[in-house]
């Protein structure tokens, strides 16, 4: 994205590996802060119960 638009680039084959990495790590980093999020409200519910 720049300004706010999408934007198509050709990228060498190094460069293709070096992205596919680092979709790789940014969607682990992602999966890892939702467990995060999860676990914190499960701990937070099971200390104080919500009520309705």
């Amino acid at each position: 994205m720049k300004g706010g638009k999408l934007v198509h680039r050709t990228v060498s084959p190094e460069q293709a590996a070096i992205l596919e990495n680092a979709i790789a790590n940014h969607r682990k980093a992602k999966k890892l802060m939702q467990d995060w999020e999860q676990e914190t409200e499960r701990l937070l519910d099971a200390q104080a119960p919500r009520k309705p």
